[in-house]
């Protein structure tokens, strides 16, 4: 059984408007994806998707684009973005 990592989610000023919440940590399986913690934060903050369209948002993982289906690791950092165009 993989062991549980927590990855700390991490809204700028524009979607903290919409989660009201700068950020939070997300304790999740060690096997996890980034695409399972996009569809969990979508469905957690509904209101993102209702304002933002798919492609809309920036998303880094460490700083980086992260790739569908790369896995995720315990202490990892991912940051949601309203790029300046949206």
């Amino acid at each position: 059984m993989p062991a549980p990592i927590t990855v700390t989610i991490q809204f700028d000023t524009a979607l903290q408007k919409v989660t009201r919440t700068a950020g939070h940590p997300v304790v999740m399986s060690q096997a996890a994806s980034f695409a399972f913690l996009l569809m969990s934060v979508m469905e957690e903050y509904p209101d993102i998707m209702r304002m933002y369209p798919p492609g809309t948002l920036a998303v880094t993982l460490n700083g980086k684009r992260p790739e569908t289906y790369s896995p995720l690791f315990d202490g990892d950092v991912v940051r949601f973005l309203v790029p300046k165009t949206a």
